[in-house]
């Protein structure tokens, strides 16, 4: 909880004074650290953990919430019931987190315009404002889109005498600030990093451009959507990697950083900065040599075990089975040495196919299915240029009654399996209650009981 969050850096701060009347130490803290470029370089990179901490909200929790896997025990199986309890410390973990990262871009965004412009290197501070622009963006998506409504915080709180007590905004205002964010981003991030790393570990120009093409396509706003995927395919950095091998390896230990990788969530070891999501993915005995078991709590289902056809090569990069014939989610394993991969929070593929879906609902379907058989010719190993025989949806197809929305829609969900997508691509294009059979209500989750509890201006979401 934010409010938590500040009270508690107030409160570690402050426990050095031995005298009631003695300036607070917090603010001795606050004037020594915003000194320097350094000061803003170390608080932009503490943004990021923030980030990391949501593995096991997104992408787990919303994988257990859609029609491509199962939660399997108590903490994930509410999730792919649709019956969530309101105390569920997940859901609480997740509001947590975000905002604990909304407080440090914030924090950041308040101190680093004042700080000498003498100690940064050209477009430093511009860059370092970009990517706390984009990183607050970032949470408030991520929240609305699982709760709705939340309370906008802008900025930080600095005193105990602060009411920490917000009523919830409207979906409109939340994405409104988002879309406010991500444009302040675009003007201050740069298209590349001089490492690799972090090119794909921080905020980039293209990372900015692509989320700004999900939450377009959030808002039915189709043009802009289209326009910022194409600005993201445009953008030499990012290139589809071809190939059954090195589709497998965008997924592994030693493929992270690649080139399909837009925004990467970047994890180090077992011991320091793991994602863990291994423990909840893989069976605890029969795989490969080298993999390490986990504990099998999110099976994959039946429907996405039968939805790629033969030579797809996603298939074996998505799934397992282990000796015992039991099936498993192989985007997440870690290695026995401790290694595991990383996340992948946005690639080119999933721009791709927001561009197709946009051109769709523009009427532009023949620019529309040609991104669509793009993705399908990488994923049948086929040259990006060739012609295709998956070329969809026909004429048959259509008297059927399978559109080419219908088509985007499918192949979203085996090019993004386990992504942690599925679940609000079918809530954004209403076909949650056909595919998984809830209610508008279940499509957000609830408020957290203890923000109801501390919080008398927060109102729970209807149906909990």
């Amino acid at each position: 909880m934010y409010r938590l969050y500040c009270l508690f850096c107030l409160a570690t701060l402050a426990s050095c004074s031995k005298v009631l009347d003695q300036t607070p130490e917090y603010t001795i803290a606050q004037n020594n650290f915003w000194q320097t470029s350094n000061d803003a370089e170390s608080a932009a990179t503490g943004i990021y953990p923030a980030v990391q901490s949501l593995a096991q909200q997104f992408p787990l929790a919303f994988d257990a919430c859609s029609d491509a896997t199962t939660g399997l025990l108590a903490n994930y199986s509410p999730f792919s019931q649709h019956a969530i309890p309101v105390d569920n410390a997940v859901v609480a973990a997740y509001w947590d987190n975000n905002y604990t990262g909304i407080g440090r871009a914030n924090d950041l965004l308040k101190h680093v315009p004042a700080i000498s412009d003498s100690l940064f290197t050209p477009g430093e501070k511009a860059r370092i404002l970009g990517e706390a622009y984009f990183l607050r963006a970032y949470f408030y998506y991520g929240l609305v889109q699982a709760f709705g409504a939340v309370p906008i915080v802008t900025t930080p709180y600095t005193s105990f005498n602060a009411d920490f007590t917000i009523g919830r905004s409207s979906v409109d205002s939340v994405y409104l600030l988002i879309l406010s964010d991500l444009h302040a981003a675009e003007s201050g991030l740069t298209q590349t990093w001089a490492a690799q790393v972090d090119t794909r570990g921080r905020a980039t120009l293209g990372g900015a451009q692509a989320l700004l093409a999900k939450v377009f396509l959030s808002l039915k706003n189709y043009d802009s959507a289209a326009a910022n995927a194409l600005a993201v395919m445009n953008n030499p950095t990012y290139s589809l990697v071809l190939g059954s091998a090195a589709y497998s390896n965008m997924f592994s230990t030693s493929g992270k950083n690649g080139a399909e990788s837009i925004f990467e969530i970047q994890f180090v070891s077992a011991t320091n900065q793991s994602n863990g999501l291994f423990s909840f993915y893989m069976p605890t005995t029969g795989l490969p040599s080298g993999i390490q078991p986990g504990q099998y709590q999110i099976a994959p289902t039946a429907k996405i075990m039968s939805a790629y056809a033969p030579g797809d090569i996603r298939a074996a990069a998505a799934l397992g089975t282990s000796s015992a014939a039991v099936p498993y989610v192989n985007k997440y394993d870690r290695l026995i040495n401790g290694t595991e991969p990383d996340i992948i929070a946005l690639r080119l593929a999933d721009i791709i196919l927001v561009r197709a879906e946009a051109l769709n609902d523009l009427g532009q379907t023949a620019a529309a299915t040609s991104l669509l058989d793009t993705i399908r010719r990488r994923a049948f190993a086929l040259p990006l240029s060739s012609a295709s025989v998956y070329d969809y949806p026909d004429a048959d197809d259509q008297a059927n009654g399978y559109t080419l929305a219908l088509a985007i829609e499918n192949e979203r969900y085996k090019e993004l399996a386990f992504e942690g997508y599925r679940f609000f691509d079918l809530v954004r294009t209403g076909r949650a209650a056909a595919v998984l059979g809830i209610t508008a209500n279940q499509s957000l989750w609830p408020i957290p009981l203890y923000e109801i509890g501390v919080n008398p201006r927060l109102l729970q979401n209807p149906g909990y």
